[in-house]
């Protein structure tokens, strides 16, 4: 059997080549570069939605509600008018909270790191609350996006939410800072 011979490649067909190559690298190189903004973007708004409903009233209203017994009776948040204030805050904070995570506006395990204790907490204090004012409003709707979150956290929290962040494994060195040894 005899070799076949190849003709040597002509500067034509190699530089036709390195274009192509050059251009798969560039739009390998841009789909990564905006799928990474896209991610940074995402994050930056978490962050931003978030600190928007962390302010000095709001802290004050989750720690009165945190204070109720779980499924706490809605006539006592209905006859103290400071608690019904607080539980008005936390809801409306929460529905947003749960119409930006629907939205994909914030991911789910950020909002849970971030505020996910207090989201699941204050839901089950105020839940017989919120049930008594769906049916004297007559709309399914009272909290609706609250009850949706609650169920989201429930159903997929982040990994070893249930323990807290502490119980989880430590780092075996020091996250930033010189070095000892």
């Amino acid at each position: 059997m005899g070799r076949v011979h190849t003709p040597p490649m002509d500067l034509a067909t190699a530089a036709n080549i390195a274009t192509s190559v050059a251009v798969i690298v560039a739009l390998v190189f841009g789909l990564t570069e905006l799928r990474r903004q896209s991610r940074d973007r995402r994050d930056r708004a978490a962050v931003e939605i978030v600190r928007s409903v962390q302010t000095q009233e709001s802290f004050r209203a989750v720690g009165k509600i945190l204070n109720l017994p779980d499924d706490a009776d809605p006539q006592l948040v209905r006859g103290d008018p400071a608690l019904l204030d607080a539980a008005m805050l936390v809801y409306f904070a929460c529905e947003m909270l749960g119409s930006m995570v629907l939205e994909r506006v914030v991911d789910l395990h950020t909002l849970d790191r971030m505020v996910g204790g207090w989201v699941r907490a204050s839901w089950v204090r105020l839940r017989r609350w919120v049930e008594s004012e769906r049916v004297e409003d007559r709309t399914a709707n009272v909290a609706e996006w609250w009850q949706w979150l609650y169920e989201q956290l429930e159903a997929d929290p982040v990994p070893g939410k249930a323990l807290g962040t502490h119980g989880l494994s430590r780092p075996t060195r020091a996250i930033s800072g010189p070095s000892t040894s």
